[in-house]
């Protein structure tokens, strides 16, 4: 049998304590880096929820072409419907969605380096390090290609004037 002192308890309480103010201190010390858009508005259809046109998010790493999702696989995240052409696509996406959602949420990443609250096509699109892009032209999907960092940091600095442009 155990006998709890006040002063015991006392040290528990101390050592919980500390415990947690360390917790809470690293939580501060660490930086945190901000993710590339990730994109607080998703592109999706009013009428049916779903995003990107009901295309698979992961089938453009694993196939590198747009291919639509089917019913069977569907999952909801950020309060719109994806749809995938496998199981497997639908798992990774529910292991890892912020590896799979477009950047810029699916707007056409130059309409937001111009500041405005596009669409992107899922058949025109583009992967550059590790993040999918959509764009509304197969003109702007080259000029992507000419210079991808130029356009991605523009439509970087574009995005929180953008995100002010959609409704909620």
């Amino acid at each position: 049998m155990i006998i709890q002192t006040n002063q015991t308890s006392r040290r528990q309480d101390w050592v919980s304590f500390l415990a947690r103010a360390i917790v809470l201190s690293l939580f501060f010390l660490i930086p945190c880096q901000p993710v590339n858009a990730l994109d607080e508005r998703i592109v999706f259809d009013p009428y049916t929820g779903l995003s990107i046109g009901g295309y698979d998010p992961v089938a453009y790493f694993v196939t590198g072409s747009a291919i639509q999702g089917v019913d069977d696989y569907e999952e909801i995240y950020g309060d719109t419907y994806w749809h995938f052409a496998t199981e497997g696509n639908a798992a990774a996406f529910r292991a890892a969605p912020a590896a799979y959602i477009p950047g810029f949420g699916g707007y056409a990443m130059a309409a937001v380096a111009r500041g405005v609250a596009q669409p992107g096509n899922p058949t025109l699109f583009a992967i550059h390090r590790n993040r999918l892009y959509l764009f509304a032209s197969e003109d702007e999907r080259q000029a992507f290609f000419a210079d991808p960092e130029a356009m991605i940091t523009a439509a970087a600095a574009r995005w929180p004037e953008v995100l002010k442009l959609l409704a909620y």
